[in-house]
């Protein structure tokens, strides 16, 4: 799922920014947090998928991915950045794009938050 995001964006992973990467995976939390509720996982499980998917498709280090990952967490209650918890919410709006194969829609979705970040 989160892979995909490169390919709907049209931009292969090598050719990203750092900053396009950090959008992409908090971007990528939103949706697996829909998944993971979706599912019925645990507050635990999504936590050890997020990174994992920090890690496999974003090629951080497992201390970077631990470290985001918790960035994240929080962030997503409200007690982080702002403008992250902003994309983590996009990021599950994406996840029902994804789902449904609208990959247009999606791809908008990400030019809106790269054109407002300014990546």
């Amino acid at each position: 799922m989160a892979g995909e995001l490169f390919a709907a964006m049209g931009i292969p992973f090598e050719d990203t920014t750092e900053l396009q990467r950090q959008l992409l995976a908090t971007f990528s939390f939103g949706m697996l947090f829909a998944l993971g509720r979706l599912n019925k996982l645990s507050a635990l499980e999504i936590h050890t998928l997020s990174i994992c998917l920090l890690m496999d498709v974003f090629k951080y280090s497992d201390r970077q991915a631990t470290a985001f990952a918790e960035d994240l967490v929080e962030s997503a209650s409200s007690r982080g950045n702002p403008t992250t918890n902003a994309v983590i919410h996009r990021g599950i709006d994406g996840h029902l794009q994804w789902q449904k194969g609208l990959t247009s829609d999606l791809r908008r979705n990400l030019e809106d938050i790269f054109r407002v970040v300014g990546a």
